[in-house]
């Protein structure tokens, strides 16, 4: 998947402007967008509540909170804690800006065998990367990562109790704005694209030669929420299906991505040697080079951003790494990104460019 007064040289109050507004949209997560599909059925081998006398076991919550990384329908990682209880997934962001309640499992079914529900919490993989293991779970159309999974490995393999819990399910998102008011769909992509963080991006990415539009039908048919149009230097985006200001800006960011894609092929190359391709087949950029390239951009910004004001280099190295192990490319494109003018202030600078703590 794949605008508008004077491009400006933006200080360090443009940068610090930026960063509060990317800090203020992760803090409230959107739930759809560059997704990893939620996960209808079980992934797991479904077992039914007769079989409840195989596996039987106290209702309440499975031990301590799982500590982690949330991200949120394939949106940039947020570190917190993951509690699990027989009443849903409630993760708490470590900075206590943000909370959500995910479900355990999906609606009753029913069978000839008798009543079941399909878990909602499933292993995706294990990945051993940053040199211990970690495992990946899907939760709600997102990835909880952790080295530490605790009773999400319980839940996971949906032992026979889940079957008759009382647990929250999937709820609808209210999108940001209704897609029919055309006057309000205009009113915020005019305030997106005119803002601080639109700033900073065309200053990464250059701004398009046409003023942003609104995805069409053709576009909205094949499930896009942004798009770039390379000959015709054009963004559009579709705020009407967005559900928060965090998703709106994180597609925008990816779009333009794609403008920088259609004028440095040459440079992108050299920069992406070595880059392993993402291996989530569920997220956003599998199997798809462009799209890659897009999201590994994306997440960088949103990293350089909501660092902007955080010098522990060696804290936030760790961050980095979790990033990278969701979208690898991360740290070489805020590795590029930490170079160029828009973060010559920026307080992790001299390590991210030399690797020195300074």
């Amino acid at each position: 998947m794949t605008v508008h007064p004077a491009l400006r040289a933006i200080g360090l109050a443009g940068l610090l402007l930026a960063t509060g507004a990317a800090l203020r949209a992760a803090a409230v997560p959107p739930t759809r967008g560059y997704a990893a599909t939620g996960v209808d059925g079980d992934t797991l081998r479904v077992r039914l509540a007769a079989s409840r006398a195989i596996a039987r076991r106290d209702r309440g919550p499975l031990g301590a909170p799982v500590v982690g990384y949330l991200s949120p329908s394939g949106l940039p990682p947020v570190p917190g804690t993951l509690a699990v209880s027989d009443t849903g997934l409630v993760f708490r962001a470590a900075d206590g800006r943000w909370a959500t309640t995910l479900p355990l499992v999906g609606p009753v079914r029913r069978s000839a065998q008798g009543r079941w529900r399909a878990s909602a919490v499933s292993l995706a993989y294990v990945d051993a990367s940053l040199g211990r293991p970690s495992y990946l779970f899907r939760v709600e159309g997102g990835i909880f990562e952790t080295v530490t999974p605790g009773g999400l490995l319980e839940v996971a393999a949906h032992p026979a109790w889940l079957d008759s819990l009382v647990s929250r399910e999937r709820t609808a998102e209210l999108p940001l704005v209704n897609a029919g008011d055309e006057a309000a769909v205009r009113v915020l992509l005019s305030e997106v694209m005119n803002g601080a963080y639109a700033d900073s991006l065309f200053s990464l990415f250059g701004r398009p030669g046409r003023p942003a539009g609104v995805v069409g039908e053709r576009g909205r048919a094949a499930g896009r929420l942004g798009e770039y149009v390379a000959a015709r230097d054009s963004l559009a985006l579709d705020p009407g299906r967005m559900t928060s200001v965090g998703q709106l800006r994180h597609t925008l960011a990816h779009e333009l991505a794609h403008r920088w894609q259609a004028r440095a092929a040459g440079q992108l190359a050299v920069l992406w040697k070595g880059v392993p391709p993402i291996r989530d087949p569920k997220r956003y950029g599998y199997d798809n080079v462009s799209e890659h390239q897009a999201e590994a951009a994306a997440f960088a910004v949103h990293f350089l951003l909501a660092t902007a004001a955080t010098p522990d280099a060696g804290g936030q190295a760790a961050v980095l790494d979790h990033y990278e192990l969701l979208v690898p490319g991360t740290r070489t494109m805020a590795h590029y990104f930490a170079m160029q003018p828009l973060f010559g202030r920026h307080p992790l600078r001299v390590w991210l460019t030399s690797g020195k703590v300074g």
